[in-house]
């Protein structure tokens, strides 16, 4: 089989022109039942065809990701800003299975919000595959349910870890551009549960998160939804 992508606990293999085949290196049973669960509400995920154990065999998405299309300029900021906003809202408004976790990595995702979302904790532009039916939004697995402005926070925070100074002066501008658009800094409660997510990713580093840090102190207003 062919290897199409490959992360730090999961490997992507093309089994044909309709189907890949995902190996995890942890249980997949609930990523596969909120997918399907997504998929039911027209929430635009691949289709799941079979899963069992660590391994899922589902819809091959055809498309670049959306940090392609950014970083080759074919996509701006203000456009990225969109398609990531508009797929927040969308899923905030499907309301989660009584059987997903409020929690993740200790942190309470349940913020100061009266209504719970579902919220995907991982909506960045390499998750996102623009396809000729249109965006579709991948890894589900750090997927819970909780204050849908956590979820948004979370987004900016992934952003705010990433050193931009190697990037070539257009492609940086475009980049401070984005996390403007998207956000000028979540509010306190989302920012807080934000970065103790990110702090409990064993993957990250510490210039990472010193990045991140001090981004967030130089935030002072809210993000945009």
């Amino acid at each position: 089989m062919e290897l199409l992508a490959s992360g730090r606990a999961s490997a992507v293999y093309a089994i044909d022109e309709r189907t890949v085949l995902r190996r995890s290196g942890f249980d997949i049973v609930n990523e596969v039942r909120l997918m399907r669960y997504l998929r039911e509400r027209g929430y635009p995920v691949p289709e799941v065809y079979a899963a069992d154990g660590r391994e899922m065999r589902m819809e091959r998405l055809h498309g670049p990701t959306l940090a392609h299309e950014l970083t080759t300029g074919r996509v701006g900021p203000a456009q990225c800003a969109e398609f990531i906003r508009n797929l927040h809202n969308e899923l905030h408004r499907i309301e989660p299975p009584a059987w997903l976790a409020t929690q993740a990595r200790g942190v309470d995702l349940t913020g100061g919000a009266t209504g719970h979302a579902v919220l995907h904790l991982d909506l960045h532009p390499e998750n996102i595959l623009l396809t000729d039916h249109g965006p579709q939004v991948i890894d589900w697995t750090n997927a819970a349910a909780g204050d849908p402005e956590i979820d948004l926070a979370v987004t900016w925070a992934i952003f705010a870890g990433i050193d931009a100074t190697p990037l070539e002066p257009a492609l940086a501008a475009d980049f401070d551009r984005l996390l403007e658009l998207l956000g000028n800094g979540p509010s306190r409660h989302a920012l807080a549960a934000a970065i103790a997510f990110r702090e409990a990713d064993g993957n990250l580093d510490a210039a990472e998160l010193n990045r991140l840090r001090a981004r967030a102190a130089a935030t002072t207003t809210t993000p945009c939804s």
